[in-house]
């Protein structure tokens, strides 16, 4: 009985395809312990864990190129480093993962939150009173009240921040101007709004006629709420929903309020 097996049953007995055998001979880190009389490669136990070695180097993520340095000359250091440098790169690809899987995640729960509200909003805007820390912002333009943002200004103050598509902008709006800013850390912002009572309502538009009548209600609502309104008005850009729904755009309104309490009637003295 023969010990040797051919190309066939090797790539059988490794679960390897034979053009990748073939593959590795072309790259001279493997060769079949002899060729017979009809051609046909021959491998032995030799071979078979000079593959095996193979197949585990290339799980590991080094390159073809440098396997047959590495089966030539690495020493058990060389080894060592080897696998460290696998598992910090393995590493690498959970904590993506993991930051891709909290993305994934927080889009949909906005999408969920968008879809409980519009359910309920159908018929009277709803709008809720929520509790905001303080939130800092970096400036990226500064428009008028009455200023359209368009692509010329995008394209004249670009800068290194995130992508568009990866970032909820925020208008603030004062009676002097619209500040376009992104949120940012306190070491590097200009700007921020103050923690506190926050009016908010979200909505969708189709064009900005509609933001400027969602900014006069809230403005109606707070007045009949007595609620004192303070600068800025802030709307938010909701990035992600924009793009993943439908033709319209949605955002968010914010305004921090001031409660007026009541007036108390004074009795009139007997």
């Amino acid at each position: 009985m023969n010990k040797y097996i051919t190309i066939s049953e090797l790539s059988k007995l490794m679960h390897v395809s034979i053009h990748q055998i073939r593959y590795f001979e072309e790259k001279e880190i493997l060769f079949p312990a002899y060729v017979d009389t009809n051609h046909y490669r021959m491998y032995g136990m030799d071979e078979i864990y000079q593959l095996s070695h193979i197949l585990l180097l290339r799980k590991l993520n080094v390159p073809v190129q440098q396997i047959k340095e590495c089966m030539l000359s690495y020493s058990a250091d060389d080894y060592n480093r080897l696998l460290t440098d696998s598992l910090q790169a393995v590493q690498s690809q959970i904590d993506s993962l993991m930051h891709m899987k909290q993305f994934i995640q927080g889009i949909l729960q906005e999408q969920q939150e968008w879809i409980s509200q519009s359910q309920q909003d159908q018929c009277i805007p709803i709008y809720e009173i929520k509790e905001i820390p303080v939130r800092h912002f970096t400036t990226w333009i500064i428009i008028q009240p009455n200023e359209s943002l368009h692509a010329r200004a995008l394209y004249q103050h670009r800068t290194d921040q995130p992508a568009l598509f990866e970032i909820d902008l925020h208008y603030l709006y004062t009676l002097e101007k619209v500040s376009v800013c992104v949120p940012s850390s306190s070491d590097t912002s200009d700007s921020f709004v103050e923690k506190g009572l926050y009016l908010t309502r979200s909505f969708t538009v189709t064009s900005e006629e509609n933001i400027a009548l969602e900014i006069h209600h809230l403005k109606e609502y707070a007045f009949q709420a007595t609620y004192v309104l303070v600068d800025p008005i802030i709307l938010i850009e909701k990035s992600y929903l924009s793009m993943l729904g439908t033709d319209q755009l949605h955002y968010e309104i914010q305004a921090r309020i001031e409660v007026t309490p009541p007036k108390v009637k004074e009795r009139n003295p007997l």
